[in-house]
Protein backbone atom coordinates (compact mmCIF):
# COMPACT_ATOMS: atom_id res chain seq x y z
CA UNK A 1 0.00 0.00 0.00
CA UNK A 2 2.95 2.42 1.02
CA UNK A 3 4.68 1.85 -2.62
CA UNK A 4 1.38 2.17 -4.27
CA UNK A 5 1.20 5.79 -2.33
CA UNK A 6 4.73 6.56 -2.86
CA UNK A 7 4.39 5.78 -6.80
CA UNK A 8 1.09 8.14 -6.93
CA UNK A 9 3.19 11.07 -5.67
CA UNK A 10 5.97 10.51 -7.82
CA UNK A 11 7.42 13.28 -9.80
CA UNK A 12 7.68 12.16 -13.46
CA UNK A 13 11.17 12.10 -15.15
CA UNK A 14 11.43 13.87 -18.78
CA UNK A 15 14.29 12.62 -21.09
CA UNK A 16 15.00 15.97 -22.61
CA UNK A 17 15.70 17.66 -18.70
CA UNK A 18 17.70 15.06 -17.93
CA UNK A 19 19.72 15.79 -21.04
CA UNK A 20 19.73 19.63 -19.87
CA UNK A 21 21.09 18.38 -16.32
CA UNK A 22 23.62 16.32 -17.93
CA UNK A 23 24.63 18.80 -19.72
CA UNK A 24 25.08 21.10 -16.73
CA UNK A 25 27.74 19.06 -15.26
CA UNK A 26 31.33 19.49 -15.89
CA UNK A 27 33.26 17.39 -18.33
CA UNK A 28 35.71 16.88 -15.70
CA UNK A 29 36.02 16.25 -12.03
CA UNK A 30 39.38 15.91 -10.02
CA UNK A 31 39.44 13.61 -7.07
CA UNK A 32 42.34 13.68 -4.26
CA UNK A 33 41.55 10.49 -1.91
CA UNK A 34 42.83 9.06 1.04
CA UNK A 35 42.29 5.58 3.39
CA UNK A 36 40.91 6.21 6.95
CA UNK A 37 40.37 2.40 8.46
CA UNK A 38 37.78 1.25 6.10
CA UNK A 39 36.75 4.00 4.42
CA UNK A 40 37.69 5.95 1.10
CA UNK A 41 37.33 9.79 1.94
CA UNK A 42 37.67 11.92 -1.27
CA UNK A 43 38.19 15.79 -1.90
CA UNK A 44 36.25 16.46 -5.21
CA UNK A 45 37.19 19.67 -7.47
CA UNK A 46 34.70 20.33 -9.90
CA UNK A 47 34.87 24.36 -11.76
CA UNK A 48 35.90 25.85 -8.74
CA UNK A 49 34.04 24.03 -6.11
CA UNK A 50 35.56 21.51 -3.38
CA UNK A 51 33.57 19.52 -1.52
CA UNK A 52 34.04 15.39 0.49
CA UNK A 53 32.44 12.35 0.35
CA UNK A 54 33.24 8.95 1.59
CA UNK A 55 32.68 5.09 0.53
CA UNK A 56 33.32 1.70 2.59
CA UNK A 57 35.15 0.28 -1.02
CA UNK A 58 35.89 1.58 -4.34
CA UNK A 59 31.92 1.18 -5.99
CA UNK A 60 30.33 2.74 -3.38
CA UNK A 61 33.18 5.69 -3.18
CA UNK A 62 32.51 6.26 -6.60
CA UNK A 63 29.15 6.05 -6.55
CA UNK A 64 29.03 8.42 -3.55
CA UNK A 65 31.87 11.30 -5.43
CA UNK A 66 28.40 10.67 -8.26
CA UNK A 67 25.94 11.68 -5.49
CA UNK A 68 28.11 14.58 -4.26
CA UNK A 69 28.45 15.94 -7.85
CA UNK A 70 24.46 15.53 -8.64
CA UNK A 71 23.82 17.45 -5.31
CA UNK A 72 25.90 20.34 -5.75
CA UNK A 73 24.90 20.64 -9.05
CA UNK A 74 21.45 20.88 -7.97
CA UNK A 75 20.49 17.90 -9.67
CA UNK A 76 16.87 16.74 -8.61
CA UNK A 77 16.81 13.24 -6.67
CA UNK A 78 14.22 11.76 -9.04
CA UNK A 79 17.10 12.26 -11.84
CA UNK A 80 20.05 10.37 -10.00
CA UNK A 81 19.08 7.26 -11.03
CA UNK A 82 18.58 8.35 -14.83
CA UNK A 83 21.58 10.02 -14.48
CA UNK A 84 23.80 6.96 -13.18
CA UNK A 85 23.70 5.17 -16.58
CA UNK A 86 26.09 8.49 -17.50
CA UNK A 87 28.30 9.27 -14.68
CA UNK A 88 31.71 10.54 -13.75
CA UNK A 89 33.63 7.01 -13.88
CA UNK A 90 37.59 6.79 -13.11
CA UNK A 91 39.97 4.47 -16.02
CA UNK A 92 40.59 1.11 -14.85
CA UNK A 93 44.24 1.68 -13.38
CA UNK A 94 42.49 4.34 -10.86
CA UNK A 95 39.74 2.02 -9.96
CA UNK A 96 42.49 -0.89 -9.07
CA UNK A 97 44.38 1.47 -7.19
CA UNK A 98 40.84 2.47 -5.18
CA UNK A 99 40.32 -1.48 -4.67
CA UNK A 100 44.24 -1.85 -3.88
CA UNK A 101 43.73 -1.79 -0.19
CA UNK A 102 47.50 -1.73 0.16
CA UNK A 103 47.26 1.81 -2.00
CA UNK A 104 46.64 4.71 0.87
CA UNK A 105 46.18 7.77 -0.69
CA UNK A 106 46.09 8.69 -4.52
CA UNK A 107 44.71 11.15 -7.30
CA UNK A 108 42.08 10.72 -9.96
CA UNK A 109 40.67 12.77 -12.75
CA UNK A 110 37.32 11.43 -13.77
CA UNK A 111 35.84 12.31 -17.17
CA UNK A 112 31.82 12.61 -18.02
CA UNK A 113 31.27 8.86 -19.51
CA UNK A 114 27.92 6.56 -20.56
CA UNK A 115 29.07 3.60 -18.45
CA UNK A 116 26.61 0.57 -17.75
CA UNK A 117 25.79 0.43 -14.11
CA UNK A 118 25.61 -3.41 -12.65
Amino acid sequence: MLKLLKNLFKKPIYIEVAEAYWHKLPEEIEVKWFRDGEYIIGKITADGHDFMTQGKDARDFIDMVNDAVFSVYEIPKQYFDVLNAKRFYPKQEALMKLNDNKISFGEINLEKELVKVS
